[in-house]
């Protein structure tokens, strides 16, 4: 599957201390200082190391895209943000790294001929699975 001009691709980093109301807080700015909108996003991409992030699953689901963990070998070389390494593969970077007091953001304007597939598996948990694990953390031992 290839993309129109108008996808974007958007790298995403954060702390554990990050909320999902903070990173989405953060992905909105972000959109909107990029002048593009969240129907254009094709999918979130973060390092592999997140992979634990309920914020960053959460905010995925919000937006009802996929998110996908990347490993070392998959992040752009030289270049020292995270946000900005996980997005460069989709095409030009359409706005820089963006902080949050926990989060970062880094968006990519796809190439056509950039494939979502290419990037990995993706997790796209669905509400059940969320509202499921929201339920389960909070049920004690």
């Amino acid at each position: 599957m290839t993309n129109d001009n108008d996808s974007i691709l958007i790298g995403l980093g954060c702390s554990t201390a990050a909320s999902t109301s903070e990173i989405v807080g953060l992905v909105e700015a972000c959109l909107r200082e990029a002048n593009c909108q969240a129907g254009q996003i094709v999918a979130f991409a973060t390092h592999s190391r997140k992979r634990g992030s309920e914020a960053l699953i959460d905010t995925a689901t919000r937006f009802d895209v996929p998110l996908f963990f990347l490993d070392d070998d998959a992040l752009a070389p030289g270049i020292d943000s995270t946000c900005e390494a996980v997005v460069a593969a989709a095409g030009p970077l359409q706005l820089g790294k963006r902080k949050s007091r926990y989060a970062t953001c880094a968006i990519a304007r796809c190439d056509t001929e950039f494939s979502v597939a290419s990037l990995a598996q993706p997790v796209r948990p669905s509400a059940a699975i969320a509202a499921s694990r929201s339920a389960t953390s909070v049920a004690g031992p």
